[in-house]
């Protein structure tokens, strides 16, 4: 026994004494949880919404070619094709997505999204109006130009008198 308690004499203070207790929980920072960023929809909606802006482009240049005048809409440059189709485009998607995600058909985004639809059309009405007020005009053709048709009568017309 003596060598037990000699054993406990030689042991460091540290080690005999009771643990601390943990630090009062206003000394621990706390940590704010990030909020989780929800999706918009399951995702068989985001693919509806990619499909609904492919075909939205398709319709959007047939139907411009058809009313604009295919004449017409080839007098304009690619780069302003290309702005008006892919923004009318993304403005029909975000229309429908307005309509779809909130509880009333016309909401705030809804009016908002129908409202840049009709903008972006009168747009497009006003490109496609400008090329027509400035294209080059067919030149009638002029007295200078034409060519003078001359006959020679032939032996034969003469000799059958």
């Amino acid at each position: 026994m003596e060598v037990n308690e000699r054993l406990e004499q030689e042991k460091p203070a540290e080690i005999l004494s009771e643990p601390e207790p943990d630090p009062a929980p206003e000394s621990i920072p706390v940590v704010a949880e990030a909020p989780m960023q929800e999706s918009t929809g399951p995702a068989w909606l985001r693919l509806a919404y990619s499909f609904e802006f492919l075909i939205a482009v398709i319709t959007i240049l047939l139907l411009w070619s058809q009313v604009g005048g295919q004449g017409h809409m080839d007098l304009l440059p690619w780069y302003t094709k290309l702005a008006c189709v892919l923004s009318l485009a993304w403005f029909c998607v975000r229309f429908t997505a307005g309509v779809v995600e909130q509880p009333k058909a016309w909401n705030r985004h809804s009016i908002v999204w129908f409202a840049g639809i009709v903008l972006m059309a009168a747009i497009m009405g006003g490109i496609v109006y400008y090329y027509h007020l400035h294209e080059a005009q067919d030149e009638p053709d002029t007295e200078d130009s034409t060519a003078a048709v001359v006959t020679f009568p032939s032996w034969h017309d003469q000799t059958n008198r």
